[in-house]
């Protein structure tokens, strides 16, 4: 600190004699204004001044009183910027340090500790939540202790009173609390001055507790002792580390609550559609692990991309979440493995077994009505030959049943089955495989209809609706979007919008990635068997080459082994 002094120079030695310690250091003589204190010189000083020449006496009383202004404003100074520091700062370890680190700056201290307040009534605790020492290290462990006014941060969170001790050694008998000596000998060390002060918040409750130790001597350097200023400065400190504290607790109590509402929402998915159960972590680890290759490459398409810690926690969120709109899709279509829902293939193929029999008696009434005589092994031919006609319709049936892709003679032979007709119980002949069923035996790839595939694709813009009516904090507010694009392409040819490359967020590009692999490297897909990894590796690149994936992130994602996070290389 520089304090300026303007005084005529014939008193400068009889004034400067009578200074000392921290002010003498600061003082500077200068001529004339603009000074801290003015005396005896035309002008104004701007702590305290005096046209004509006080005398010796008078002028020390002034140039102390503007040396204590100048200290009280530098005070002031230096905690608006201390405030200013802890509301940029939201990560509560972090926060902690900090508030420790400008603490012991300001009030020059050695070491320092905070402790946080928890619970309620009998129930309350005190977490030894960070510590700091220049002079020795010993490893930190974080404790919890009971509230109790026989600890020094107990009484002040009980009475909320500051303790401001000249030497903790030799604390008062009828005094309740006694100093805990054992990180002393434990380090070798020895605490003297100890200034404990309670963090209020706004409200006027106890957050925590700062406790600062060993203040040095301004002169020295050695060992001094925390004055009533140093304990009003901790007091205001304090305060403002109350708000930043309660401020990043109820940030880290939404964070909380946002991890728990993902990891429910992420339970509801995979509960509606088991077959893809752990799609959704294995997509976010490789998203943020495609995300985190980003950061880590300095040159290229994205060298000048930088995903904060922040942006990181949304690309997981979007990820996990991409899909949650899959609880707005009917669930014989969202599991459906093949064309045909197991029950309506168990009707049609029992249909073909009735039909069967019915074709047989016909046989067997044709014969008596002709008048022939019965003819055990004649019979026994006609329903032999029914059978076989019957397992090679249902052949046929299984056949187009698989969601692979058709082959010619079986698209061809589907024809055979628009005929074939039953007797209902209701009396009428009505058709074996009825049309709807038909059309869904004639997909020649895959398992779903036009109508079902575009109720698969609805899933997208569910989870964009049911997303962006969550009120997220401003550093999440990306994940509506950036899930609503995952399944759009850089040619245009995506959904649900049909998003060029330029619409289409990177983060969203990088998920595309991400779910495509694990799409194709998925082993408990019970309608496909998981594709190799060479293969899948492949399959990525020709997307990349017609221009539906990202060149620049799939070649970060195979150049960093991205992969490797969900399928180990062999």
């Amino acid at each position: 600190m520089r304090f300026t002094v303007a005084i005529p120079p014939e008193h400068r030695n009889t004034l400067l004699d009578r200074v000392a310690g921290e002010m003498r250091g600061a003082l500077v003589f200068v001529d004339a204004a603009p000074a801290d204190v003015l005396l005896g010189l035309p002008g104004e000083g701007q702590f305290a001044s005096c046209a004509a020449w006080p005398g010796a006496e008078a002028a020390l009383a002034l140039v102390k009183a503007g040396w204590e202004r100048a200290k009280d404003r530098q005070s002031m100074e230096r905690l608006h910027e201390v405030g200013r520091a802890l509301v940029s700062e939201q990560n509560l370890d972090r926060l902690l340090d900090l508030i420790l680190t400008k603490a012991r700056e300001l009030l020059k201290a050695e070491a320092g500790s905070i402790y946080l307040l928890s619970g309620e009534g009998e129930r309350r605790e005190l977490l030894f939540a960070h510590t700091q020492n220049a002079r020795v290290k010993l490893p930190f462990h974080r404790i919890v202790m009971p509230v109790s006014d026989r600890t020094l941060a107990g009484f002040v969170a009980l009475t909320r009173e500051s303790l401001n001790l000249r030497d903790v050694y030799q604390i008062p008998e009828a005094a309740p609390y006694r100093f805990n000596d054992s990180f002393d000998r434990q380090a070798g060390y020895r605490t003297a001055s100890v200034l404990v002060v309670p963090m209020l918040d706004t409200e006027g409750q106890v957050l925590g507790i700062l406790q600062l130790l060993n203040r040095l001597d301004d002169e020295s350097g050695g060992a001094g002792t925390f004055s009533s200023e140093d304990q009003n400065l901790a007091q205001s400190l304090a305060g403002q580390a109350a708000v930043a504290v309660k401020n990043a607790q109820l940030r880290l109590e939404i964070e909380q609550l946002f991890e728990g509402f993902v990891a429910a929402s992420v339970t509801a998915i995979e509960a509606r559609d088991p077959v893809t159960s752990g799609h959704s972590g294995r997509v976010a680890d490789l998203t943020v692990g495609l995300a985190e290759a980003v950061n880590a490459t300095p040159n290229g398409t994205y060298g000048e991309l930088l995903f904060t810690d922040r942006q990181l926690r949304e690309i997981r969120y979007a990820s996990l979440l991409h899909d949650f709109g899959k609880v707005g899709v009917r669930e014989q279509v969202l599991v459906k493995a093949k064309k045909l829902d197991p029950s309506q293939l168990e009707i049609i193929l029992q249909r073909l077994r009735q039909r069967e029999v019915e074709e047989a008696l016909d046989l067997l009434a044709q014969a008596w009505q002709g008048g022939h005589p019965f003819d055990a092994s004649r019979w026994e031919q006609a329903i032999h030959d029914r059978q076989v006609e019957t397992e090679r319709l249902m052949h046929l049936i299984r056949q187009s049943n698989e969601p692979t892709v058709m082959a010619q003679e079986v698209a061809e032979g589907l024809g055979l089955l628009e005929t074939l007709t039953f007797t209902h119980w209701s009396g009428e002949r009505r058709e074996v495989v009825e049309p709807e069923s038909m059309t869904s035996l004639r997909i020649r790839r895959g398992s779903l209809s036009e109508a079902e595939r575009l109720e698969i694709e609805s899933h997208v813009t569910h989870t964009f609706r049911f997303l962006e009516r969550i009120p997220w904090t401003k550093d999440l507010a990306g994940v509506p979007e950036i899930a609503y694009a995952h399944h759009e392409r850089l040619s245009g040819r995506g959904y649900p919008r049909q998003l060029g490359a330029a619409g289409i967020p990177v983060q969203s590009k990088a998920m595309a990635i991400a779910d495509v692999f694990d799409a194709l490297t998925a082993r408990d897909r019970p309608y496909k068997g998981a594709v190799p990894l060479e293969r899948s590796l492949a399959i990525l690149d020709e997307e990349a080459r017609e221009g539906a994936l990202d060149r620049p992130l799939l070649d970060l994602f195979i150049e960093a082994k991205v992969f490797e996070r969900t399928v180990p290389r062999g």
